[in-house]
């Protein structure tokens, strides 16, 4: 089946996508781990390494799965988890959706296009202001991971271009595609495509090339809206189940039995259950759902939490199951072809 371009996919195709391309290279939470992880060696030298130890198990949280394991070794083994846990986290990770996507993840039906415009331009507006406190260069030096810069980058000119103000060109070679090397070659000589105004670009030109980009996604935040309440479904089903969902909006479903069943809990008390419906069982009754999935884009099996429950049919949970197998099955192919 031909993928659809970004133009013409709609909002729950556009969290499909998300949700399947969400992985280490564009999630900005990765940088709070690494921000964390200096701040704890920074007052390390203050305070001491005893103290730290003791404080920084508290400050990480969630993230040490494991009783008494060292705060470091789990920061760099659970980095890919500290959006669904740290709360910066969680609104970094509904912002990146926007600044990629165009849309808002937590938009309800109910909700009026202020209400929405709002609940981003704070969100944007924050981020932002945490970029500016952040001893970047002090702290994590030029090779840092660029993630959280990336995704502050383009909220903050995706909100520009939906409000039509001029933005800068790093953000539109990311939009459109393309390196800046181009980008600064379309911005020189007569026969430039853009005009710069104070150095950025006017939002009628970078629309229009964006036109015919295939790689962006106009905002549809606007009008798009989902069809439940962001808890669990509304609509009316025979025999409903409740599953866990994650905080990408990715679930527990049967495609991810293996060999040995479904693994289940936490990073240190996992165990496999055979059949799908014990493993739900299981999960139900655990005070924070964990499950292991595959890892998007980084390849084997990790734990991911649920943080609310979807209401749904055998259905419903089968097309779910199979679209979440089919977009993993189109990114590993997509991997194989990049070796």
């Amino acid at each position: 089946m031909e993928r659809r371009t970004p133009r013409d996919m709609d909002f729950e195709e556009r969290i499909a996508e998300f949700t399947a391309g969400f992985d280490y290279e564009n999630d900005p939470a990765v940088t709070l781990v690494d921000l964390v992880r200096s701040a704890g060696e920074f007052l390390a030298r203050i305070t001491g390494p005893e103290a730290v130890d003791q404080g920084m198990k508290f400050v990480i949280g969630g993230l040490a799965l494991t009783e008494g394991a060292d705060w470091r070794e789990a920061l760099e083994a659970e980095e890919h988890g500290a959006y669904a846990v740290w709360p910066l986290g969680q609104m970094l990770h509904d912002l990146s959706a926007y600044a990629h996507y165009g849309i808002d993840l937590t938009a309800r039906e109910h909700e009026t296009e202020d209400q929405i415009a709002a609940r981003l331009r704070e969100r944007v507006e924050r981020a932002e202001e945490f970029l500016a406190l952040c001893p970047l260069e002090a702290w994590l030096g030029e090779t840092r991971s660029p993630q959280l810069e990336t995704t502050v980058l383009l909220a903050r000119n995706r909100w520009a271009l939906d409000h039509d103000r001029p933005v800068e060109p790093e953000a539109l070679a990311v939009f459109g595609g393309v390196k800046m090397s181009r980008m600064r070659n379309m911005l020189a000589g007569k026969n430039a495509t853009f005009h710069r105004e104070n150095g950025l670009i006017p939002a009628h030109e970078a629309k229009s090339w964006l036109e015919g980009r295939d790689s962006f996604f106009p905002s549809i935040w606007r009008s798009a809206r989902p069809v439940h309440n962001g808890k669990v479904l509304t609509l009316s089903y025979v025999h409903p189940l409740f599953v866990p969902q994650a905080r990408d909006g990715s679930i527990f479903h049967p495609g991810l039995e293996r060999r040995n069943g479904f693994t289940v809990g936490e990073k240190g008390r996992e165990f496999q259950v055979s059949t799908f419906e014990d493993a739900l069982r299981e999960l139900q009754e655990m005070p924070i759902p964990a499950w292991r999935r595959p890892s998007p884009g980084r390849g084997g099996w990790g734990i991911v939490r649920g943080t609310t429950w979807a209401r749904m049919n055998w259905e419903e949970l089968d097309s779910r199951a199979r679209s979440e197998m089919e977009l993993r099955k189109l990114a590993e192919e997509g991997d194989d072809e990049d070796v």
